[in-house]
This record gives structure tokens, C-alpha cells and sequence, in this order.
């Protein structure tokens, strides 16, 4: 129905339709899957493939490796999405917010520092 259950629009009228666990709508998922084929053939493979909290936006990230690897991986994702959009007529933005006043994450690198034994030196330790 388009509303809340308190019985009020969403905040900025971002009904939610498309949430993370939604499926993919049609021409979303084809591109996905496009991009998901192609990278695969350069051997890179993606880990994810979901929907984004504001509308029209969505998620997919190559699989997590050592930085240098990973820096070559999102730059060559963003080549390939950007390809494979324009081949269906879309568009294919990395901008942080690309539209003032809704929920944007964009490009980001989420990433760790270690050791080669395991060791994560974000680890709080005892505060």
C-alpha cells in the first residue's frame, strides 16, 4: 500500500520495494549477470549480487583478495559494468550520492590489515 505501519509515507518516499532481499528487478539482474559472466571469463569472481536501500541502486563486488589484486579487480569491474550498461541502454553510476537527499553508498572498498597468520590489526582488544 505504500506506507509505513504507523500509517506514514517513508522517509524521502523510499518505499522500500527494492530492499536487499527483493529479487532483482528483469533488466537489473540481465546486467548483473552479464557483468558476472564477463568477469568470470577474466577470472575474477563476484561475491555478491543484491539490491541497495534506495531506489535504483544496487550491489555486486568481486571477491576479497590480497590489495593489489583487489584495487586491479575494482577498477576492472567498474570498466566492465560501465560497458555492460551502455550495451542495454543503462547507465552505470560509482558516484558516493548521486542524488542529493537519497540514501547513496556508491564505489567504496570495504578492506582489513593482517597478518599472514591472521592476526587483524583492527582488533579492539579489551577497552
Amino acid at each position: 500500500c505504500g506506507r509505513t505501519l504507523i500509517g506514514k509515507l517513508p522517509t524521502r518516499n523510499q518505499q522500500g520495494e527494492l530492499n536487499y532481499f527483493a529479487p532483482l528487478p528483469g533488466t537489473v539482474k540481465q546486467l548483473m549477470e552479464n557483468i558476472q559472466a564477463v568477469m568470470l571469463r577474466v577470472g575474477v569472481p563476484m561475491a555478491v549480487m543484491h539490491n541497495e536501500v534506495a531506489p535504483g541502486q544496487h550491489e555486486m563486488s568481486p571477491i576479497y583478495c590480497q590489495a593489489p589484486f583487489s584495487c586491479d579487480n575494482n577498477v576492472l569491474f567498474m570498466e566492465v559494468a560501465t560497458k555492460e550498461a551502455e550495451k542495454l541502454g543503462m547507465a552505470a553510476l560509482f558516484h558516493e550520492k548521486p542524488f542529493a537527499g537519497i540514501n547513496g553508498s556508491g564505489k567504496h572498498n570495504n578492506w582489513s590489515i593482517g597478518t599472514d597468520t591472521g592476526m587483524n590489526f583492527f582488533y579492539p582488544g579489551k577497552t
